[in-house]
């Protein structure tokens, strides 16, 4: 299909997600961006994105918007953007605010949480969703589409999606670390740090795709790389000793606990904002949300305590 004749995407917050998205979208979607600080994001313009500085006229000249936003902006943008939002699917990555506060803020918009990594730059993230009752199977199915073009993507519960923060959105903080640890051994035994980084980087992709693609356990994939007093045993025993599992275990856990923490207050001061802005009866749109935007959302994994994500 022509890009001039798919749907019209709107990106709200074009930050690290938000802008990894619009540069993944661009070659297949006619795409709209937005970003209070427009001179950050104008390297967009160069793969066919537009850019501009109000909600507002994105969401009313696009058929599905993607909100990248700070969590506590949720709210907010939504209440900013509802009049041109009626009717259309709003596929939401900010981590944290729940669909029921979403429905409730834009009574007549369809939404989808989402959750995702910075990989979809590069058309190899990993996108989780769950979808609000209005959403039908037509929605469901372009949401797919979009998704799915920039990697892996899979329905989920929304039950599932603070702790899928903490894997899907933080995970490749600690696969980055696992590399740079690699490569950190590497150097130290004289090994050149360009070989050392493709060297440490592909052996962690092709031991991901075999993983996948064989279906066994890990534990199964990893003894059949052990011989009887080789090599690999000998680092095996180091990582052992050094309770290598047990802190990646605890760091899930841990992240996941910061992620559900913060996930609450986030939906309380969601429900503060949603409270005032129906009681009023007022009929008026609020002044734009994306002028109290600082920095738009990154992915959850490195939310500041007692804030919203930067």
């Amino acid at each position: 299909m022509k890009k001039e004749s798919r749907q019209k995407l709107a990106i709200i917050g074009a930050g690290t997600i938000g802008g990894a998205l619009a540069r993944a979208l661009a070659s297949e979607w006619p795409v709209t961006a937005t970003r209070r600080n427009l001179a950050k994001a104008r390297a967009l313009e160069g793969l066919g994105v537009r850019l501009t500085g109000d909600n507002r006229e994105a969401a009313a000249e696009s058929d599905i918007i993607l909100l990248a936003v700070k969590p506590l902006q949720v709210v907010p943008v939504l209440q900013e953007i509802a009049p041109f939002t009626d009717g259309k699917t709003v596929i939401s990555f900010a981590a944290a605010i729940s669909l029921d506060i979403m429905n409730r803020a834009a009574p007549g918009s369809r939404f989808i949480r989402a959750m995702t990594n910075t990989a979809v730059e590069i058309r190899k993230g990993y996108t989780v969703y769950a979808c609000s009752s209005t959403v039908n199977e037509a929605d469901r199915r372009l949401a797919e589409e979009i998704l799915g073009s920039v990697g892996e993507v899979q329905a989920v519960d929304e039950s599932h999606l603070d702790v899928l923060t903490a894997m899907a959105g933080s995970g490749p903080a600690y696969l980055y670390t696992v590399v740079e640890s690699l490569i950190y051994g590497a150097l130290r035994m004289g090994l050149p740090r360009d070989l050392a980084l493709r060297s440490a980087a592909h052996t962690l992709i092709g031991a991901s795709e075999l993983l996948l693609a064989s279906g066994k356990h890990p534990a199964e994939l990893r003894d059949s790389v052990v011989t009887p007093g080789g090599v690999t045993i000998e680092g095996l025993y180091e990582l052992e000793e050094g309770r290598v599992r047990t802190a990646f275990m605890k760091a899930v856990c841990a992240a996941s606990t910061q992620a559900r923490a913060l996930a609450k207050d986030a939906r309380i001061q969601a429900e503060k904002a949603i409270t005032p802005f129906f009681a009023s009866g007022q009929e008026e749109i609020r002044e734009s949300a994306l002028d109290k935007i600082e920095e738009p959302l990154y992915d959850g994994s490195n939310f500041p305590k007692g804030e919203a994500s930067n």
